[in-house]
């Protein structure tokens, strides 16, 4: 019989590789990924500081994920600076504030195995609670691609051309941040923080070999990250590695086999063209 961990491990690595894939693919198409890893590593910071207090790491996650993305903007504008040279900035604050947090947690076996989890992710880590809120964090990403479409597609096609048709760009910018951040603050727990940007990035980049039309980018991204979360899974079981690293792995493995496919695709239709003209 199938452990009731073991089956929810399945469903929340299977969400999450459909919650990074989509949010990868939006965030790289509108040249975001420096905000991204910002958010990623405030969610790790978050959840670093929840081990050290002995709170729920991925409410503490979230908090930091919802105050970077509050003052991300209006910290740019005090400081004028490029949001991406302050992203990188806050990037490297959390980064340390991470590490020394886990470095000044209890050394208890349960701090211990806490750490482990947001760092390398864990399946014991999976819970009812956290597969309801990746659950619900699907849901509001579907419904907000559907209800924001015709926006979304012209923002992603050319935002300044977006502008000037009367499209809150920056609005629905920060809101696939937001959707981004918080994406990677839940999946912390599946994939460690600091191997969660695999799983966010590598689906999308082997999604862009494979097609130009955006909308087919999302749902390829999607399904390549399901696919690399539920190898990655599986390989853990089998060889008693981190799920976190597995996936890594996997996502890895999955970008290089798609990327021979579309270069060798390429090659075969450049030369059948050649010998079509000839």
């Amino acid at each position: 019989m199938i452990s009731h961990i073991l089956i929810y491990a399945i469903i929340s690595s299977m969400i999450s590789g459909v919650l990074c894939g989509i949010s990868g693919a939006l965030l790289m198409r509108l040249k975001l990924t420096t905000m991204g890893f910002l958010m990623a590593h405030a969610a790790l910071a978050g959840a670093a500081l929840g081990v050290y207090l002995e709170v729920n790491p991925t409410l503490l996650s979230l908090l930091f994920v919802i105050i970077t993305g509050l003052f991300l903007g209006p910290l740019s504008d005090i400081l004028r600076l490029p949001s991406d040279l302050v992203s990188m900035t806050l990037f490297s604050l959390y980064t340390a504030l991470a590490l020394i947090f886990v470095y000044l947690s209890p050394g208890t076996a349960l701090s211990a195995e806490a750490v482990s989890s947001i760092l390398w992710g864990s399946v014991l880590a999976v819970t009812v609670g956290l597969l309801i809120l990746l659950s619900t964090l699907l849901i509001i990403m579907i419904l907000f691609l559907s209800a924001f479409k015709l926006q979304l597609l012209a923002t992603l096609y050319n935002r300044k051309l977006a502008e000037a048709e009367g499209v809150p760009v920056s609005i629905i910018t920060y809101l696939l941040i937001f959707l981004g951040g918080i994406t990677v603050a839940l999946t912390l727990r599946v994939t460690g923080g600091f191997l969660v940007f695999s799983l966010l990035f590598n689906p999308p980049a082997a999604a862009f070999q494979l097609s130009n039309d955006i909308r087919k980018v999302i749902v390829i991204s999607g399904i390549l990250g399901v696919i690399s979360a539920q190898l990655g899974l599986f390989f853990s079981l089998l060889f008693d590695l981190p799920v976190g690293a597995s996936i890594a792995l996997m996502s890895s493995i999955t970008l290089a086999v798609v990327s021979l496919f579309s270069k060798t695709r390429e090659h075969l239709f450049h030369k059948e063209a050649e010998t079509y003209v000839k």
